[in-house]
C-alpha cells in the first residue's frame, strides 16, 4: 500500500513538472516567434479551420420544411414574386415546378463585387410519407448569370459533404433534388470563394 501511494505521488509530481515545463516553453516560444508561434502548436493553421468552426454542431433553429405545407414560414423566406421581377427569366423556370416554394436572398462576394442571388426551396409530398425537395440557386437583379465557381452543396446533419454542383461560365442557375422522411436533417451550403452561407433544414 505504501509503495502505491509513493508511486502515485511521484507520477503526479512528474506530470505537474511537465505541465510547468510546457507552459514555460509556450511562453518562451511566444516571446521568440511572436504570432508565428501559433504554427508550432496548431495543426493546419493555414487551413480553413476558423471558417469551418462549429460545423457538425447541434443546430438551434433549423428551417422546418414540414410546416411550409401549413403556410408557416420562417423569417427571411419570401414568396417567389417578392424576390424576382416579373420580367426575369428565372421566374418562369422556377414556376414550372409544382410544390410549395420559398426563396431567400443572399449576398456573396467582396464588398466591391457583390453577387445578389436567391436560394429557392420547393417541397412536395411524395409516396410512403417522404418529402421531395428541390433546391435551386439563381441570380437576382440585373445579373443574368451566376458567378463562375459558385458552389451549391448538400451536407449531412454531421457536416459531411454529400453532393455538390458548381457553376461554370454562363450558367444561369444550379439545382439539386433530394427526398427524405420527416425528422431527417441536412443543410444546404452556398459558397463563393471565401464567402459562405449555410442554411439548416429539418424535413
Amino acid at each position: 500500500m505504501g509503495t502505491t501511494i509513493q508511486t502515485s505521488s511521484k507520477d503526479r509530481l512528474e506530470k505537474a513538472w511537465q505541465a510547468l515545463q510546457s507552459a514555460q516553453d509556450l511562453q518562451e516560444d511566444r516571446i521568440r516567434f511572436g504570432l508565428d508561434h501559433v504554427n508550432l502548436y496548431v495543426e493546419d493553421v493555414e487551413g480553413d479551420w476558423i471558417e469551418t468552426w462549429g460545423e457538425g454542431q447541434e443546430w438551434e433553429n433549423p428551417v422546418n420544411l414540414g410546416k411550409w405545407f401549413q403556410e408557416r414560414f420562417e423569417p427571411g423566406w419570401q414568396a417567389i414574386d417578392e424576390v424576382f421581377c416579373p420580367e426575369e427569366d428565372s421566374l418562369a423556370l422556377i414556376r414550372e415546378t409544382a410544390g410549395v416554394k420559398r426563396a431567400k436572398t443572399l449576398q456573396l462576394g467582396h464588398q466591391n463585387s457583390q453577387h445578389p442571388i436567391a436560394l429557392i426551396v420547393t417541397i412536395k409530398a411524395e409516396s410512403h410519407g417522404e418529402m421531395g425537395v428541390l433546391v435551386q440557386v439563381y441570380p437576382t437583379g440585373d445579373r443574368p448569370e451566376l458567378p463562375a465557381g459558385l458552389q451549391l452543396a448538400l451536407l449531412s446533419h454531421h457536416g459531411d459533404r454529400l453532393h455538390e454542383v458548381v457553376a461554370r461560365n454562363a450558367d444561369s442557375g444550379l439545382q439539386m433534388e433530394l427526398s427524405g422522411q420527416p425528422g431527417e436533417r441536412y443543410s444546404i451550403q452556398v459558397t463563393l470563394e471565401r464567402d459562405r452561407v449555410t442554411e439548416e433544414f429539418v424535413i
